[in-house]
């Protein structure tokens, strides 16, 4: 009977720490979506719209998960330019890695588009908005996946470094350049993780063939013959 009951308990403690396990994924993936929209919905082109709102927007819902204010920066040139960079504090056994990603989208004017390209909107299994697939999507996770690290109270052997910066699609001027030449501090990494790279997959969507890397961009080489 004692190891009939034994084994009843751990099934049951099993479920439980099952369910709690499916909600927290739900959550997350409910936060990410929340944060996707967010991000689709603040216009960031360079004529309209502005880095900065999307960057306050960021910073506040890190600081809401329990970041300090003095571990979530929000920087840039002028008014309009706005990066944040945020530290996921870790024991400094390492020197801190650096995940960055731009707010900044492309010019989307409403009569070039079927829908309005800042409503974010989901639509026959797919998402539809400016910055979906640059880089918003990327923004979102990287946002998501810090403030779940900090909920789990996770504790690296380094600093984990995230900025989302202004100006990646008019050069980076105002972005990662600006941050560098006058925030250097705030970026100073062992290594750092762009968005450069890409997925092939199968025709079908059912497989992927490849993941790229993508070691240079947005440069170039002369050559005098």
């Amino acid at each position: 009977m004692k190891t009939r009951l034994a084994a009843l308990g751990f099934v049951l403690l099993t479920g439980i720490a099952a369910a709690r396990l499916a909600r927290t994924e739900e959550d997350v993936r409910r936060l990410a979506r929340d944060v996707f929209r967010q991000l689709i919905e603040i216009d960031t082109t360079e004529s309209t719209g502005s880095t900065s709102g999307a960057a306050r927007a960021m910073a506040a819902r890190l600081k809401d998960a329990g970041f300090p204010d003095a571990d979530v920066v929000v920087v840039g040139p002028d008014d309009r330019h706005g990066n944040v960079v945020a530290r996921l504090r870790g024991s400094g056994a390492r020197r801190p890695i650096l995940f960055a990603a731009h707010l900044d989208v492309v010019e989307a004017r409403r009569e070039d588009w079927s829908v309005d390209p800042f409503r974010f909107q989901e639509k026959d299994g797919y998402y539809y908005g400016r910055g979906t697939t640059d880089i918003k999507d990327g923004d979102a996770i990287l946002v998501t996946n810090l403030i779940r690290l900090a909920r789990e109270k996770y504790r690296p052997d380094r600093d984990l470094i995230v900025a989302l910066t202004a100006g990646e699609e008019t050069g980076g001027l105002v972005g990662v350049r600006w941050l560098a030449q006058n925030h250097r501090d705030l970026l100073d990494a062992e290594l750092a993780l762009n968005e450069g790279g890409a997925l092939v997959v199968t025709p079908d969507l059912a497989r992927m063939e490849s993941v790229q890397i993508s070691v240079a961009e947005k440069t170039f080489q002369s050559y005098q013959l």
